[in-house]
């Protein structure tokens, strides 16, 4: 027989507390004693008792939710950035709710009207590139909204998130500095996503910019630097795929530089598939740090990307700016390079 689950009445009976005083702890409300409280708390256990949280919402204005809109899960660097989100708002008595989109700005209004029709009260959203009428919505609503995996403090929103075309810079420099001068770059579909254009942009500028051991030089950084982009779909496959057209080049790169973990997982099982070895016939550096990355064979060289801080930060600020109104600010996050095995001097 199924248990019958208490009513706030049954809880105030109980008591002999009014209805009101039942509402007032359980909403958390300061103006309580703590005899009461427990003595609300104790009851509420043995009735079974657990508030209608979308009553809650219509009686007090707040469900206490915030809501992310990502473009997939299928990566882990998502994984690790939401459950970062996820952890950090529980620790202030907030629930997060999730929707993916793909790279569909149409979807994401769809999602952000579902979500805001459950009472979430702020949004997460990913890059730089949304729809004015995603936009539109959250300020008739007068909803809080914030902008992360990017950089750009010029931007109305605020933007927390980590600079993809400076990141993308380092790691040709990184390479080049180890003495690459033909150097293959994967990614997945540009259309798709401002991140990759950000860290593709980054990467030619590299290559373009002045010699740094000459300060006053206006020759190109490294003139006999080549960079090969080749687009391919952001998974394993594309990643292996990739490789055949890597050398399949007469003037064959030294290294290979991948946007992603997941594309250079992939050309870590293509190298294989030609009978080539990492990093001796072949250097190869990635982009996430995705948390496999230091036990594939050998150790992946990549950039890692503070996904975790940037999940913990947008939770920690969006709860302070519904607690408190307390204006969001653009926060810088950066990454680093980990070196690993996989990248090393190319042969003479």
């Amino acid at each position: 027989m199924t248990r019958k689950v208490g009513r706030i009445r049954d809880v105030a009976r109980e008591t002999g507390l009014s209805t009101a005083t039942i509402s007032r702890v359980m909403n958390g409300a300061k103006n309580v004693s703590q005899q009461t409280r427990q003595r609300v708390l104790d009851a509420c256990s043995r009735l079974d008792y657990l508030p209608n949280p979308a009553a809650r919402a219509l009686s007090t204005a707040r469900s206490r939710t915030v809501a992310a809109i990502i473009p997939t899960i299928e990566h882990s660097i998502y994984a690790k950035y939401i459950a970062a989100i996820e952890q950090t708002l529980a620790q202030h008595e907030y629930s997060l709710v999730l929707a993916i989109a793909g790279a569909n700005t149409e979807n994401e209004v769809q999602a952000a009207r579902k979500l805001l029709g459950m009472g979430a009260q702020a949004f997460i959203l990913t890059g730089a590139e949304h729809s004015d009428e995603l936009a539109k919505l959250f300020v008739r609503r007068q909803v809080p909204y914030v902008l992360t995996s990017i950089w750009a403090p010029e931007s109305s929103v605020p933007v927390i998130g980590y600079d993809n075309h400076a990141l993308a810079a380092r790691a040709v420099e990184y390479l080049a500095d180890k003495g690459h001068r033909n150097i293959a770059v994967l990614h997945g579909p540009l259309a798709e996503s401002d991140r990759t254009r950000a860290r593709r942009e980054g990467a030619r500028a590299a290559a373009q910019a002045p010699d740094r051991s000459e300060p006053n030089s206006s020759e190109p950084h490294r003139p006999d630097l080549s960079l090969g982009f080749v687009e391919t779909s952001l998974d394993v496959a594309g990643g292996r795929a990739a490789i055949d057209r890597v050398l399949s080049q007469p003037n064959r790169a030294t290294a290979v530089l991948c946007f992603s973990d997941v594309l250079a997982l992939g050309c870590y099982f293509g190298l294989q598939d030609a009978g080539l070895s990492v990093p001796s016939d072949i250097s190869v550096m990635g982009f996430d740090n995705l948390d496999w990355s230091a036990t594939v064979v050998p150790g992946l060289t990549t950039i890692d990307l503070p996904a975790r801080q940037m999940g913990e930060t947008v939770a920690t600020q969006l709860v302070s700016t519904l607690e408190h109104g307390t204006p969001i600010p653009p926060l810088h996050l950066d990454g680093e390079i980990v070196e690993r095995g996989s990248v090393s001097t190319p042969r003479a």
